[in-house]
């Protein structure tokens, strides 16, 4: 497959994506390294017109999904860019966002 042809495959999972799996792949997006930086930015701009119909994602949900992906030691593979619901990825999110929170009420508790 060409790499025309796979950036065009992966648009295309971008585009059948949920508007809500949509803002969590932007929010991913910027940790997969293994993509060229076109690639990126068709894929961004394929995700950004299918987040439009969903609201955004709130700040601790955005901040989880950041957490997990400087948590990773390695950039995210395709399918987390292309299928963030996959439930792998779910996982990642949960236990980001879990980790999170513990550590906005620890920085809350040691500033009070």
């Amino acid at each position: 497959m060409s790499g025309t042809e796979c950036l065009a495959r992966l648009r295309a999972d971008a585009a059948a994506l949920s508007p809500r799996a949509a803002h969590i792949a932007l929010a991913l997006l910027p940790a997969v390294d293994h993509l060229p930086d076109a690639w990126k930015a068709g894929l961004r701009k394929t995700l950004t017109h299918r987040a439009s119909a969903a609201a955004p994602l709130s700040p601790i949900e955005f901040d989880a999904i950041r957490v997990t992906a400087a948590s990773l030691p390695h950039a995210y593979p395709e399918w987390v860019v292309t299928d963030p619901e996959h439930p792998k990825a779910r996982e990642l999110i949960v236990n980001a966002w879990r980790e999170a929170e513990r550590r906005g009420r620890g920085g809350l508790q040691a500033g009070a």
